[in-house]
């Protein structure tokens, strides 16, 4: 082969372009130990690789839904990469690249995975690659603690697999920092300072890598309740330091008599949406924020992150809070549009705006993108497991009364029911890898439930998926991220074929038995996956759970016996991690055995039962840290300890009652 491969950008010369020009020259050079560059013009009668857009190539593309779609086209002067827009002509590299032997099975350094083999000829592969991507919006939303090297690794990691979007909650994220930075719960890592700055670089830095990878950058969110109060939402859900200001006190909504903020939160406080200052006060706030962030793609307006907490006076009892949100919706529009803002606008329908609208209507349906964000469903099963359509589930709508539903099914009949107001672009919101994953520690069956899910969207109207989940979700693997980002490129790939090949790429040859001992403790955590206490006992399940626990041991043992023969070979590093992650898990999960145990009998020091394995994991943080949240692991699963505590604390009661 020669000594130098020329990689080609054509016009436009667009950044995103030039960055995958870039990414493919670096690839090259690690498969093929030969020098590379990048040009703008080839020489004459060299072989090399054009990276362009399809259009001005006169490459057609499939039609579909999916804005995003690639040709990998071979020839005799070399291959050319085409793309429907810049973003896809890198994911067209990514995808040369995985027909070479690279391999991302997880964010960060410890994925990478080269070729097996010296690469010696680039251009040997004679297939042609036409696709398009099925979903328009396949997304990731910040959540968890996080460093700036998570998410950059984050976002490095969904540009590989074909994600193209990416969220961050509020203005900063500076919540989701803090948690990290300040090691909230681990007194083994000492806390770094961060302030508003250095939260402001890191975000200058994300901008710059969704920039180079033109993937689509959304923000904001919660937040603007507060801000109308003159509090920033940057505190997240922690209690605020300062007060409402004085002259604010009566913007707040009032619930049960009285003005406050619901549990000292801001961020959690609704308002008075009946009061024409209050909801001028809130679309004023976006309309500025609007005209100075050009650069955000997608700009979510939700209301305030509580429930069963909105306004209780007369002049707002006789209107649901959706048709109070739709009427801020048709505000804002018209202020952005006589602004000269062409801004995109996400909705959210959420607990109490799960029930639509009775009177108002969106005006104008371009402007807008509908979220659902059923938090409160259960991942037991898909949206799409059963044969009903969930409608007779639905409750009617009282104030700061309402149940929300459990049932996926009838989740989706909420859904249904916002469609028939509103028939614009929509993406589900969702959660399977936030508090789910804690839930299946072993991820196999949420695994598959997302998969259903995912196949389905587009049978329900809507157009993608925007995933609510901790940013550094790979321990004890990655399946849950691969079956996300390879269903919304192709929800036709079999769940099989995805779980196959992402467990053979992160183990090798025992990829298939880990996969197989995993589903089986998979199907071992599904009694107690939800909550077996609250709001009910449910002693079929838990005498189920009680007989699987000592089920779990043979299994991890075999894990241990798997992890232990693989380390002692010889593994490319990130095989070596995947086993390294492997075996910690096994040792997590046996440590963890005796609080899910007491948890079932409903004992109330099912917290002390847990405790050692926290404290293993909280000393294992240091080294684990690039694929496990374990602040988060730790309060998700101390969740089960606190609902034994109370459980036991009401059956006491009622005895002596």
């Amino acid at each position: 082969m020669p000594a130098t491969v020329t990689t080609v950008i054509v016009s436009p010369q667009d950044r995103t372009i030039r960055f995958a020009a870039r990414e493919l020259a670096r690839h090259l050079r690690l498969a093929t130990g030969a020098g590379t560059r990048v040009t703008s013009r080839a020489t004459s009668g060299e072989r090399s690789f054009t990276l362009c857009l399809a259009d001005g190539a006169g490459v057609r593309l499939p039609l579909g839904s999916g804005d995003d779609a690639f040709a990998i086209i071979p020839g005799a002067s070399g291959c050319v990469i085409a793309g429907a827009n810049p973003r896809s002509v890198l994911f067209g590299v990514y995808r040369y690249l995985r027909e070479l032997g690279f391999r991302w099975i997880r964010p960060g350094a410890r994925g990478v995975v080269r070729p097996a083999k010296r690469i010696r000829d680039p251009f040997a592969m004679r297939r042609r690659i036409v696709e398009r991507a099925a979903y328009r919006y396949r997304t990731i939303c910040i959540e968890g603690a996080c460093s700036r090297e998570h998410v950059l690794d984050l976002i490095d990691w969904m540009a590989k697999r074909g994600m193209n979007g990416y969220f961050l909650q509020f203005d900063f994220g500076t919540y989701f920092f803090k948690r990290w930075y300040e090691h909230r719960g681990n007194p083994h890592l000492a806390p770094e300072p961060i302030d508003a700055e250095r939260v402001q670089a890191i975000i200058r830095d994300v901008e710059a890598a969704l920039g180079d990878r033109g993937m689509r950058f959304e923000r904001m969110g919660h937040g603007w309740t507060c801000a109308a109060l003159g509090i920033s939402g940057e505190g997240g859900w922690d209690q605020d330091a300062e007060p409402v200001p004085a002259d604010k006190v009566d913007w707040l909504a009032q619930v049960d008599g009285k003005r406050e903020l619901s549990g000292g939160i801001s961020l959690n406080t609704n308002l008075d949406y009946s009061n024409p200052a209050v909801r001028t006060a809130v679309v004023d706030g976006i309309v500025a924020y609007a005209r100075t962030h050009p650069q955000v793609d997608l700009l979510h307006f939700w209301l305030a992150d509580g429930a069963n907490n909105h306004d209780e006076r007369p002049s707002s009892q006789d209107t649901r809070p959706a048709d109070f949100y739709v009427d801020m919706l048709n505000q804002l529009d018209a202020a952005l549009s006589a602004a000269g803002l062409a801004t995109r606008i996400v909705f959210l329908i959420y607990v109490d705006l799960l029930w639509p609208p009775e009177r108002a209507r969106i005006a104008n349906p371009d402007r807008f993108t509908l979220m659902f964000a059923p938090i409160t469903r259960s991942y037991t099963a898909s949206f799409f497991a059963g044969t009903g359509d969930g409608s007779a589930g639905m409750t009617p709508y009282v104030r700061n009364k309402l149940q929300f539903p459990r049932d996926p099914a009838v989740n989706l009949a909420y859904l249904k029911a916002w469609q028939e107001t509103f028939s614009g672009d929509g993406f589900d919101f969702d959660y399977h890898m936030w508090w789910g994953g804690y839930h299946d520690l072993a991820h196999m069956a949420l695994a598959k439930v997302m998969h259903q899910d995912i196949r389905g969207l587009a049978g329900a109207g809507l157009h993608g998926f925007n995933s609510c989940q901790v940013t550094r979700h790979s321990f004890p693997h990655n399946l849950l991220m691969d079956v996300m980002a390879r269903t919304l490129w192709d929800p036709k790939t079999p769940f099989a074929r995805i779980v196959a090949e992402s467990f053979r790429d992160a183990f090798g040859r025992d990829g298939a038995e880990v996969a197989r001992v995993l589903t089986a403790l998979s199907k071992l955590h599904a009694p107690f996956f939800d909550g077996v206490h609250i709001p009910k006992r449910e002693d079929a399940r838990i005498a189920a759970g009680l007989r699987n626990i000592p089920r779990f041991t043979p299994l991890l043992a075999r894990l241990r016996t798997l992890a232990e023969r693989n380390l002692s070979k010889r593994h490319v590093d990130a095989v070596i991690w995947s086993w390294r992650y492997l075996a910690e898990y096994a040792d997590l999960m046996e440590g963890l055995l005796p609080g899910f145990a007491a948890y079932l009998r409903r004992d109330p020091a099912t917290a002390e039962r847990f405790e050692p394995a926290f404290e293993r994991l909280r000393r294992a943080e240091k080294r684990l840290h690039p694929a496990v949240d374990v602040s988060s692991l730790i309060q998700a699963v101390g969740a089960y300890g606190r609902e034994a505590a109370n459980a036991h604390k009401a059956a006491a009661a009622s005895t002596s009652s």
